[in-house]
């Protein structure tokens, strides 16, 4: 960065930035904040200020987030779930000091540390999840044998930028960094902690658990369940979730029944036709990424006809909604009748075809506790009967 940028820097992360509120009715919402704790959040909007409780609230995305400064990929997971993209990780006495892009600094005792992750040499993403899921007595030491990882286990002492001190069976033992991959803390017994308010996304990558939350001009200060203070301009900050058990999409749940119907009945039933005409979740029938009007979707389910889905809901919501449509790939054939029914009554009966625009349903779940979705004929056999729900889900 050239010394004339700087200054630009300094102001931009000293201006109030523009965001982006997504609000539970799917309506967003535009201005720079004005208020902020865990119970509201106040917008300047260029129609006046609005204020909404945090309920109303799905996220908050930045518009003009600053440019990333990271320069390393020191991986660390906290016990509260925080995930942290760091430049630096050094520990004295039981003391974390964890740097991260700009110089800044966080202490963090190891207590709360669940585990370090240098940067990586090669592929070995796999064999890092099999280590880390196994299980152990005592700290355990991650390093780089070849091209693969060992682990050997003991208790992790001090961390220096050159070295890691590893105490076996008495003898503490200096390994130099670059030999390390990782390193893997044991606790006995972890505290039960609150839920948090919201998770706080920054322009590293780092994820942050919010237990609490403050506007200080154009910073935010936030407090993790664990106890850890933060600050950071909101510039530097990417996005905001307040969706945790807001939103549940289907796809992410297991339906309590799936009836698949073949349009011709066989003389007798054939497991392998049930497997292969199944409900996908997040991917179509042809396991694919889903894609609707052009639009590729994250989340969402492929349904082929005739076939009855029926999910007991997991709590109280107030909204289904979702963009149907025919898979793009098979446009325009596919003639299907959808019908979205709760115990009580029909939520929506609409025809479906490889010729219509996708279509946006948002239906009131008020008292709904099992909702059924049939995705049935409706003329032309079956030919390209390939229902998408994408986007699928239940909100509160």
């Amino acid at each position: 960065m050239s010394i004339l940028a700087i200054p630009i820097v300094l102001s931009l992360l000293n201006a109030t930035p523009t965001v982006e509120i997504r609000t539970t009715n799917g309506l967003p919402l535009t201005g720079t904040i004005a208020e902020f704790s865990v119970a509201r959040i106040a917008l300047q909007t260029p129609s006046g200020r609005r204020s909404l409780a945090i309920e109303q609230l799905v996220g908050l995305s930045i518009v003009q987030p600053a440019e990333s400064l990271q320069q390393s990929k020191v991986r660390i997971a906290l016990t509260d779930g925080s995930t942290l993209r760091a430049v630096e990780y050094t520990v004295r006495n039981a003391q974390a000091t964890v740097t991260l892009s700009g110089g800044k600094t966080l202490g963090v005792p190891t207590e709360q540390i669940n585990n370090v992750r240098f940067a990586p040499e090669g592929d070995t993403r796999a064999e890092w999840a099999r280590i880390l899921g196994g299980g152990s007595v005592g700290d355990r030491l991650v390093v780089r044998k070849g091209d693969t990882l060992d682990e050997h286990q003991g208790i992790m002492r001090d961390v220096t930028a050159g070295e890691v001190r590893f105490e076996v069976d008495g003898d503490v033992l200096p390994v130099k960094r670059p030999r390390v991959a990782g390193l893997i803390y044991y606790h006995a017994a972890r505290p039960m902690l609150p839920e948090p308010a919201c998770w706080i996304s920054d322009v590293d990558g780092s994820r942050w658990p919010a237990q609490s939350v403050a506007l200080d001009g154009p910073k935010l200060r936030w407090t993790t369940p664990a106890g850890l203070a933060l600050v950071r301009p909101i510039v530097e900050l990417k996005q905001i979730d307040f969706s945790g058990g807001k939103i549940v999409y289907l796809s992410d749940l297991t339906p309590e029944s799936i009836q698949w119907t073949p349009y011709l009945r066989p003389d007798k039933e054939l497991p392998i036709l049930n497997e292969f005409f199944a409900p996908r979740q997040d991917l179509t029938l042809g396991m694919q990424p889903l894609k609707l009007g052009g639009k590729p979707y994250r989340k969402g389910l492929a349904i082929h006809s005739r076939t009855e889905l029926v999910y007991r809901l997991p709590d109280r919501f107030r909204r289904f909604q979702a963009m149907v449509g025919i898979d793009d790939r098979l446009r325009p054939q596919g003639v299907m009748r959808l019908v979205i029914r709760s115990d009580q009554r029909v939520l929506l009966a609409a025809s479906v075809t490889g010729g219509d625009a996708p279509l946006s349903v948002d239906l009131d779940l008020t008292g709904v506790r099992r909702l059924a979705i049939v995705a049935d004929f409706a003329g032309g056999l079956d030919v390209g009967d390939h229902l998408l729900l994408c986007d699928a889900r239940v909100i509160k």
